[in-house]
């Protein structure tokens, strides 16, 4: 939903021209997103909860009497479900009495006005509740959730006779909208019951009422627990989440005495993937927002009710002793299935959060820590070493992880026994539908690992979790599931972090063979493109830590990485050498870790990316480029390429690229050009060196105007313009010099200094003839390209008239410019021309011929400094241009289809949005893909 700030009268009257035209939009309207977008407008003013704002729309604009006639038996549906929700948003922000101050009693409630002025409103909604469109059911819901926080509204609903049958079939509806409403439609009446148990309101009896007819609990068992079908299992269960989401003490009260979590642990078990990670998600909410989770869940009931008085650490410590030492062990024992070790990785998993809120009030926090991250350990190791190839030898030789705790699960997972029955299960020919189930348990193992390192980095760092994890990534069968790879490479960082303290790298060896492990990834033959990105991806965080990021520019093991890189900018397939370009361009970003920078510089990794300007592949000749923008973005960079000579080796390239067949090395070639003249003020290597082609009028005009790329032709527009700027700030710098040279030659010591000539260095913006490239643009076939130039001539004009002296504009003496007074002191070499500060042929004398003459003006008072020169500043002419141009007109041409845009203009939403020509295929009654 778009929000608006506060409307103006304008707005208000485009609003309720939208509002009023509503039941006239025509029904052959193919596109439906149109009724959304109407929706959305009118919704977003709504939705300021504006007191004055609602009382105008219910009682000067008649509101609900457009609702009611966009309700008519043969009105398009569309609008009456558009109508629908704009009643649900109504009521959604209606002012409390409380916000409208004295006026309260001069206002209606609009249930008040529903239920005396407008009754078809409430009979259309149960008629048409069970409707054939989904999105009139569903719109139905939307409103009646609305209606239902009402106490009139409820009781109404209570008195409709028939409304239990109607959420009964609505929760076994085929559309998922239509659930999700209707689940929101008795969340709302939970949420809304009286707290006091003495009371009794119309949201209890509506409960009740629903409870009793339609045995409410029992439909939403009976849909949980259905075998048959995967759909009523997930609706049911989507009516639990939004409960237990809700995170209030309502429904958790409702949760725990209608104990519908009974069957949980079935649920946990389904045969169905998305019905365990659904039962898996509600049950970490209950863990981490219920007061007392296993009162909710169901077990020990009469103990729940004995200890009413315990705290909220002590009942997450009782639950989670009840599910370590009941749930999980009774399911390991009970199934001895992969499917059980899968459930009880997610159920650990789920306990990890909040455990971190528990451990700060109470003192079992650390017992479970670390009994979960042992048993985490335990199911890593002894399921990799199942599906290893050695079977006999890791049954034999290779001793498990120790669960530590003295729970029944620590009991249970530290026995013989289960080992070698869940080695034996792995060993097992599984079904196909089983065959992923060992890596699944892996990659939520691994999730669970990662959020103890974050949360308990010194438990982590005290067991063997990275040994363990460095063993699954030199599997190669293993590692072949890209998703286990990256588990991997993802936890390795954080797990090392956990090995940082004080900034002191706690082991040392295992950081080197950590990065071992991993450099020997990289020459691994098995691992191509995608591989190498998630395995840089992991270098990038080592270097995001200053510590591990010192240790990599320090030791000998930088030196290796970086190598490895340089071979890799070698390999046979391109996307491997662009991934290592983008890489190294991305530790220059801004913000990025000064290690990764250091460790770039030292081992020359710039040269290595120059190079690359020239690879046979056009992504990475991009990359490179793209590379070198980021690099010069940033200081250090910067600095190391002006000390390398870099910058005037990579001026030399430009010219070649900017000629590249594929548009996006183009793209890119701009982009580091504007980076070049508009952030580091170097101009001057365009210019030099044989790059005489950015000083090319012809060569400028072709590119920005003629280049078949669109983009293209918009980045030559912005470096047009970020040239115009550099020019300009380098005039300001000289014409500071000439005013102070011109109070020094009013002294009495200097009167008689002669004036020096006047030299602008703003020439080269008119040399590659910016001023009418830009002009010309303004008519491109691309409207983007014709948007762009345009805000630039804006600009253009608003920086020439800031610097105008205001008595001569405002007696239309429009051609007098100062802001480019550039008359300097002899010597200063700053003010010239860029080209003819290295070029001496190119130096213009006094009597050189040219038609774009300068006009000395003082900034202030707009007199003539040089009176022997008669020439004319080019930007005077320029400026007449601009002053010629009707921006009006171009920004109406030019302007962007916003979302939204022909609903804010009331001509627009008539004859675009709410009118349609009767001829069949023609107009807006045409889908835009036909």
């Amino acid at each position: 939903m778009v929000h608006r700030q506060d409307s103006s009268e304008k707005q208000l009257g485009d609003l309720r021209a939208v509002v009023a035209a509503l039941p006239q939009m025509p029904r052959n309207i193919v596109d439906d997103t149109r009724h959304e977008k109407v929706l959305s407008y009118v919704s977003a003013f709504i939705a300021q909860g504006d007191p004055t704002l609602m009382a105008t729309m219910l009682s000067d604009w008649g509101i609900l009497n457009t609702i009611s006639t966009c309700l008519a038996p043969d009105q398009d549906y569309r609008i009456s479900c558009v109508a629908l929700r704009i009643l649900g948003y109504l009521l959604e922000y209606e002012p409390v009495p409380e916000q409208i101050g004295n006026d309260a009693t001069d206002t209606p409630r609009i249930w008040t006005l529903l239920e005396s002025k407008h009754p078809t409103i409430l009979t259309f909604l149960l008629q048409n509740i069970l409707g054939e469109e989904a999105l009139t059911r569903y719109s139905c819901w939307f409103a009646l959730e609305r209606i239902g926080k009402n106490d009139g509204g409820a009781q109404w609903l209570l008195q409709s006779g028939n409304f239990s049958e109607m959420v009964r079939a609505a929760l076994k509806d085929s559309s998922t909208f239509v659930l999700a409403a209707v689940c929101q439609f008795l969340v709302a009446v939970i949420e809304n019951r009286s707290i006091d148990p003495l009371q009794t309101t119309a949201h209890d009896a509506l409960l009740d009422s629903l409870l009793v007819s339609i045995s409410l609990l029992d439909l939403i068992q009976s849909m949980v627990t259905d075998k048959s079908s995967e759909t009523n299992r997930l609706a049911g269960l989507e009516f639990l989440w939004m409960l237990a989401n809700s995170r209030s003490a309502r429904s958790a009260a409702f949760l725990r005495q209608s104990r519908l979590f009974n069957m949980y642990m079935d649920l946990l078990l389904d045969d169905s993937r998305l019905v365990r990670a659904r039962a898996l998600e509600i049950l970490s909410i209950l863990l981490e927002s219920a007061e007392d989770p296993l009162g909710i869940l169901g077990e020990a009931a009469e103990q729940q009710e004995m200890e009413l008085d315990r705290s909220h650490d002590e009942a997450l410590v009782q639950c989670y002793k009840h599910l370590m030492d009941v749930n999980i062990v009774a399911l390991i024992e009970q199934e001895k299935s992969l499917k059980a070790i899968h459930v009880a990785t997610g159920i650990l998993d789920a306990m990890v959060k909040p455990l971190r809120h528990s451990e700060e009030m109470h003192g079992h926090g650390k017992n479970f820590k670390d009994s979960i991250l042992t048993a985490v350990l335990w199911m890593i190791d002894t399921i990799h070493k199942g599906q290893s190839t050695d079977f006999q030898d890791n049954l034999n030789y290779c001793s498990p992880p120790v669960v530590k705790g003295d729970l029944k699960l620590a009991k249970l997972l530290n026995s013989p026994e289960l080992r070698e029955r869940v080695l034996t299960l792995l060993q097992t020919k599984q079904p196909r539908s089983a065959g992923t189930l060992p890596r699944m348990i892996i990659m939520s193992s691994l999730k669970a690992l990662q959020i103890l390192a974050l949360n308990f980095p010194t438990a982590v760092e005290q067991s063997d979790a990275i040994q363990i994890v460095l063993s699954i990534l030199l599997d190669q069968k293993m590692c072949s599931d890209q998703r286990v790879f990256k588990a991997c490479l993802a936890t390795i960082p954080i797990m090392l972090k956990s090995k940082v303290q004080n900034e002191q790298l706690l082991d040392e060896p295992l950081f080197l063979s950590t990065m071992e492990t991993i450099i020997g990834l990289i020459h691994r033959p098995s691992n191509g493109s995608s591989s190498l990105r998630l395995i840089l991806v992991a270098v990038q965080e080592f270097f995001m830590d200053p510590t591990l990021g010192m240790k990599l520019v320090q030791e000998k093991i930088g030196q290796t990485l970086a190598n490895s890189l340089g071979r890799k900018l070698y390999d046979m397939e391109w996307d491997v050498r662009d991934n290592v370009v983008e890489f190294i361009g991305n530790l220059f970003n801004h913000g990025g870790p000064d290690s990764g920078v250091e460790w770039a510089l030292k081992h020359d990794l710039l040269e290595l990316v120059f190079q690359k300007l020239s690879d046979e592949e056009a992504y990475v000749r991009a990359a490179s480029i793209h590379a070198f923008e980021i690099i010069m973005r940033d200081a250090r960079g910067w600095k190391n390429m002006c000390s390398e000579g870099l910058e005037a080796r990579l001026s030399t390239q430009l010219p070649i690229l900017i000629r590249d067949s594929e548009a996006f090395v183009r793209r890119a070639v701009l982009e580091a050009m504007i980076c070049l003249v508009s952030e580091r003020e170097s101009g001057i290597i365009l210019m030099v060196n044989g790059t005489d082609l950015f000083v090319d009028a012809v060569f400028m005009s072709r590119l920005t105007l003629d280049d078949a790329d669109w983009e293209v032709r918009i980045r030559a527009c912005e470096f047009l313009a970020a040239v115009w700027e550099h020019c300009v700030a380098l005039d300001e710098k000289a014409d500071y010099r000439s005013r102070a040279s011109k109070r020094m030659r009013d002294s009495d010591f200097l009167q008689d200094e002669p004036a020096p000539g006047l030299l602008p260095s703003t020439w080269w913006f008119y040399d590659i003839k910016g001023d009418k490239i830009l002009v010309e643009a303004t008519q491109d076939s691309s409207r983007l390209v014709r948007r762009t130039s345009v805000e630039i001539l804006k600009k253009m004009k608003k920086a020439i008239e800031s610097r105008m002296d205001p008595l001569l504009r405002e007696k239309g003496k429009d051609h007098t410019v100062a802001p480019v007074q550039t008359q300097v002191l002899a010597g200063e070499k700053e003010a010239l021309p860029l080209q003819e500060r290295h070029d001496p042929v190119r130096k213009r004398g006094a009597d050189e011929s040219d038609d774009r003459t300068v006009e000395g003006v003082d900034p202030i008072t707009g007199n003539s400094e040089n009176k022997n020169s008669g020439q004319k500043h080019p930007h005077a002419d320029f400026y007449a241009v601009l002053k010629g141009l009707d921006f009006v007109r171009l920004d109406a041409t030019t302007s962007l289809e916003q979302l939204y845009e022909e609903v804010l203009n009331v001509e627009k939403v008539e004859d675009v949005v709410m009118a349609e020509t009767e001829d069949a295929n023609f107009g807006n009654n045409v889908l835009d893909c036909y």
